[in-house]
Formats: C-alpha cells, sequence, structure tokens
C-alpha cells in the first residue's frame, strides 16, 4: 500500500493537463481500491473459513462499500479519460502545426 501511495505521490509532481493528471490520479486511486478489495476478499474467506459469522458479515459490507466506490472511480474516469484524450489530441495537433509552421519558414 505505501508503494501505491508513493507512486500516487510521484504522479502529482509530473507535468500534465489537468484531465490528465486526473485521469493518472484516478488510476493510481483504483490500483487501492482493487488492494483493498482483494484483501477485504481474502479476509471474508478466511473468516468462511474459520465460521466467524460476525465477521464475514462486517468484511462483506467493507467490501461491497471497497467495490462500490470502485464503481463510482470507473464512472468519473470514463469522462475524465475522454477529456484528456481530446486534451492530448488538441496537444499533438498544435505541436504538429508549430512543428509545420516552422519547417516552412526555414
Amino acid at each position: 500500500m505505501a508503494g501505491l501511495i508513493q507512486e500516487a505521490q510521484d504522479l502529482m509532481k509530473e507535468q500534465a493537463a489537468p484531465s490528465v493528471m486526473d485521469a493518472a490520479l484516478i488510476a493510481a486511486a483504483q490500483k487501492v481500491e482493487h488492494y483493498e478489495i482483494a484483501t477485504y476478499g481474502c479476509l471474508r474467506t478466511w473468516a468462511e473459513l474459520l465460521g466467524k459469522d460476525e465477521a464475514i458479515d462486517l468484511l462483506e459490507e467493507t467490501l461491497n462499500e471497497e467495490k462500490d466506490v470502485d464503481e463510482s472511480l470507473t464512472d468519473i474516469a470514463t469522462n475524465i479519460n475522454q477529456e484528456a484524450n481530446q486534451s492530448d489530441e488538441e496537444e499533438g495537433e498544435e505541436k504538429e502545426q508549430e512543428s509545420s509552421g516552422r519547417g516552412r519558414s526555414e
């Protein structure tokens, strides 16, 4: 988990268009959610094997909450990724226009 958090902190130091940065940070948050989902899923399974009914219920509830957060992040990412892609395409077009403009004047 510490590595995932460090990775997200390193991402925040990068220079990128706001929508691209948002997309990268959402991906980092989803990595954390997936880690948590895997952990709670394993714990719930172990509780089942040990017959710990109260723990099963609590872990299942937490697991479902983590899955809901992941779904919400996916929904947000769908829009943000489209914006990031558009931003990236626009930046590419600007660079192409700059380089073709320089090529003619040289």
